[in-house]
């Protein structure tokens, strides 16, 4: 009875002790192991040194060659068809020469018969006055041959509307798109005539602001072929003629003409040239690079380097140009200013 106490009782202190060491029959996990701390590089700080120096800003674009002495033409009553169109754009005409016209029916040819009555008027007259005839028989003569011309003249006249001629030696630089029959209307632009010795620049601008500060008599280089020519503004926005076209009015916003010293021989109506104007020079100034120049909500500023320690200081810009600005407030010669990336 004993030995089986003592039995049960051992038997009772291998099941605690099983109990008690757990999982110690189960494979045992490995403490996970925090990553090793590594302390961040020091990543050196980029900066400019803010000196004094000049900035100028300029005007720099592509301008093209036009000619100073341009007039379109166009019939001045409606109601016409057209004849003909003799030119297209390119062709150069002579001064007088007849460019386009409108039907007449026979008027031509009254008016040539016209002129051989004027012809006729006046051989009588010469006879008259030859022959020795005075007075009334005279008179008449005198009379017959006024008349005559006085119908011609008409005729010359009705024939000149509907005709048109160039008014000058050039380059036709526009026709219009019509053909035989079409209907014209009174002042529609029929044939456009420029004047290739004659020869200026225009420059038109993505947008009037570009164009601010600019004036009339400021010097302006042009490069062309390789080759450099001077010249200055002729008009601006602010000093182009008014006029009641819009369209016009709207071009004239975004344009400057400028006229060369001596123009290059051979250049073409058409051609373009690179133009720079300078616009604004500002000496012995604090320049910084834009790209120091931070912004937010309409408030700009610079990161200056103090030291171990940077600082924020609010500035006052003036001229910038592409890489460049001025600061008129704000910051001192000397200071270090963080370059923003």
């Amino acid at each position: 009875m004993l030995r089986a106490a003592s039995l049960a009782g051992a038997l009772a202190v291998l099941a605690a002790m099983f109990f008690l060491s757990g999982c110690s029959l189960l494979p045992v996990e490995e403490d996970i192991l925090e990553p090793p701390l590594v302390e961040p590089a020091d990543e050196p700080v980029e900066y400019t040194v803010a000196s004094r120096r000049t900035i100028e800003t300029y005007l720099r674009g592509t301008a093209h060659f036009v000619s100073s002495r341009v007039e379109t033409l166009s019939f001045s009553e409606s109601g016409g068809r057209l004849k003909a169109i003799h030119v297209v754009p390119g062709d150069r005409v002579e001064a007088g020469e007849l460019v386009a016209e409108l039907e007449a029916g026979d008027l031509e040819l009254q008016t040539e018969l016209q002129r051989l009555n004027v012809e006729r008027a006046r051989l009588l007259y010469k006879e008259a006055l030859a022959s020795g005839a005075e007075g009334v028989e005279l008179r008449l003569r005198e009379l017959d041959l006024e008349r005559e011309q006085k119908v011609l003249r008409s005729m010359e006249t009705r024939l000149g509307k509907v005709r048109l001629h160039a008014p000058f030696a050039g380059t036709v630089i526009f026709a219009a798109s019509l053909k035989e029959g079409d209907p014209v209307s009174a002042y529609q632009p029929i044939v456009t005539v420029a004047d290739p010795t004659r020869v200026q620049l225009t420059y038109v601008a993505a947008e009037s602001r570009e164009l601010q500060g600019l004036q009339v008599g400021m010097p302006a280089l042009v490069k062309y072929r390789g080759e450099e020519y001077t010249g200055n503004v002729l008009q601006t926005p602010s000093s182009a003629p008014p006029g009641s076209d819009p369209a016009e009015a709207e071009r004239n916003g975004v344009t400057i003409i400028i006229g060369l010293d001596h123009p290059p021989d051979g250049v073409q109506i058409g051609h373009s040239a690179d133009l720079t104007i300078p616009l604004q020079r500002r000496e012995n100034v604090i320049v910084l690079p834009r790209s120091a120049i931070r912004s937010y909500m309409g408030r700009q500023y610079v990161q200056i380097l103090d030291g171990e320690r940077i600082r924020e200081a609010d500035v006052e810009i003036g001229l910038m140009t592409p890489t460049e600005v001025e600061i008129v407030k704000g910051i001192e010669e000397g200071q270090k200013v963080v370059l923003n990336h």
